[in-house]
């Protein structure tokens, strides 16, 4: 009878220490994207020549209702080759540029929900669309005279989220993103002699965003 009564308190005991603890999430978050744009097109609409550049960015997002994530971000690039010429217009060197984005996020299908090691997954595909803002910095000598890049970028999304009452798996959010962006304005004018050089591309790239959200104790 003591053993039924020692085991019956045991029991009790770690059944309070696994659901002592219950976190939700109280709306507030902050986050973090890195994204890599290795086909980044840039044509000059002036005189037809094209060029490939390389760029990566880094940036803060936010999410301010389920599905849209508004960001700012700084993007780095150089030119990796001309399609045809070398072309003193256009800013070869170091690529500086700043972003800003009203991401939406919709959800389409669910691709798993899955218990593994003791864990629920939960993984979903989802469809991006982004208005967006970018200006790139010119130099002394090669001054950007556009008034910025007004651009819109389409992609797919898969969204990871494991399940469990642990802080730490409701505090935190990962959603990959691929895209498409093209720019509507150039992102950069030069001025000749003979006139201005409009610069449009177009790039694809790959995205990471990390979501910390700030949880809180339900059964307190």
């Amino acid at each position: 009878m003591k053993k039924l009564v020692f085991l019956f308190a045991i029991t009790c005991l770690s059944m309070n220490s696994n659901y002592a603890q219950f976190y939700e999430r109280t709306g507030k978050n902050f986050g973090a994207y890195l994204a890599l744009n290795p086909f980044t097109h840039v044509k000059n609409e002036t005189t037809s020549e094209a060029f490939h550049t390389f760029s990566g960015s880094v940036g803060l997002v936010k999410m301010v209702h389920p599905g849209i994530y508004p960001s700012l971000g700084y993007t780095f690039g150089r030119q990796v080759f001309s399609l045809e010429r070398m072309d003193s217009n256009f800013p070869v060197h170091a690529q500086h540029t700043l972003d800003a984005s009203l991401l939406m996020d919709k959800r389409l299908a669910k691709l798993m929900n899955k218990r593994i090691k003791g864990v629920c997954h939960y993984l979903a595909l989802g469809l991006i669309f982004a208005p967006e803002y970018h200006y790139m910095f010119g130099t002394a000598d090669r001054p950007n005279y556009s008034s910025g890049e007004f651009a819109a970028q389409v992609g797919l999304s898969l969204y990871h989220h494991y399940s469990s009452a642990s802080k730490k798996a409701r505090g935190r959010t990962i959603q990959y993103d691929l895209f498409f962006r093209k720019g509507f304005t150039p992102i950069f004018t030069a001025a000749t002699q003979g006139g201005y050089h409009d610069f449009y591309r177009q790039e694809v790239g790959l995205r990471i965003r990390f979501i910390k959200h700030q949880v809180y104790d339900f059964l307190k």
